[in-house]
């Protein structure tokens, strides 16, 4: 008997499956889904004159229904790039990738989430880039307080605070030797704590404030960040939903911090871990995604 509603689904992470990975194969399969899942990397494809086709591994997967992309996967310059493109040709050929490539490729990105967020209307903080130590030092010098962050990132990993530009110039100089691009953030006042907004569709799922630890800056989770569940204001959860809709994706973990001038975005998450938020709200993230994909495949 056939189910309505029941997809194909190809689940991509990165090298290995997170817990996050392994949850939306979990919910896919419990919603009576066909569900393979392995690294990006181990999809293949083919352009010819009948059409495209696609496989994982030697499993063809072309007549598959949506693609829950979790990671493009560690690798080259080169291999990413061929990675990007072979989710943009799945989207041609008219698999449903969730969140689609190109939108899941500038929430990576956190020069492009700034410059979108900005162009859409949205409050961001001051965010300088450059390739250039002596430009990065001078805007040091204005900044005061700052943040340096990798311009590809998570969990808050690589990201460093400053009140001395000549010791983040001393950075600067081993950053550049690995030829790393230099994002400067001028630091957000806060009262120690920001908001994490789960956005699905055009609706929230669930929101928990962050805490940071005790002489700490970082709210990350990852990095001791504490999640608690309180309600969080009407005008935020709407900002989230924005920043979402402005990004382009599917669903989102959108961060939004508390400044002395009200709310601002510093982050929207196009692949966000959720296990933390699960617990504190009571919810199953992985569940209502699987759910949002079968309603943007079969409406």
């Amino acid at each position: 008997m056939i189910i309505a509603g029941v997809m194909k689904v190809l689940v991509l992470y990165g090298s290995v499956p997170s817990r996050n990975s392994e949850e939306l194969v979990e919910a896919a399969r419990g919603q009576g889904h066909e569900v393979v899942a392995g690294q990006t990397a181990e999809v293949s494809s083919e352009v010819s004159g009948g059409g495209s086709r696609f496989w994982f591994r030697d499993v063809e997967v072309t007549d598959f229904d949506v693609c829950l992309l979790r990671s493009f996967g560690p690798g080259s310059c080169e291999q990413s790039t061929r990675r990007i493109s072979l989710l943009e040709h799945m989207e041609v050929a008219g698999i449903r990738v969730v969140n689609p490539s190109y939108a899941f490729r500038r929430a990576r990105d956190k020069y492009a989430t700034q410059y979108t967020l900005e162009a859409a209307g949205l409050p961001v903080p001051t965010t300088y880039t450059t390739e250039s130590m002596a430009d990065a030092y001078r805007a040091s010098e204005l900044y005061g307080e700052f943040i340096y962050k990798p311009i590809l990132s998570s969990m808050g990993k690589g990201s460093l605070k400053f009140t001395d530009p000549d010791l983040a110039y001393n950075a600067y100089k081993m950053l550049d030797r690995f030829s790393q691009p230099l994002i400067l953030q001028k630091y957000v006042p806060n009262p120690g704590r920001d908001i994490r907004v789960f956005v699905i569709g055009d609706r929230v799922v669930g929101s928990a404030y962050k805490y940071r630890p005790e002489g700490k800056w970082k709210t990350n989770v990852a990095q001791g960040g504490k999640m608690v569940k309180e309600k969080v204001p009407d005008d935020i959860l709407e900002l989230g939903i924005k920043a979402s809709e402005a990004m382009g994706l599917d669903y989102s973990g959108v961060d939004v911090i508390e400044s002395p001038d009200g709310p601002v975005v510093l982050e929207v998450n196009g692949s966000p871990g959720w296990q933390a938020l699960n617990l504190a709200a009571n919810i199953k993230v992985a569940d209502e995604i699987v759910k949002h994909a079968v309603s943007l495949v079969h409406g």
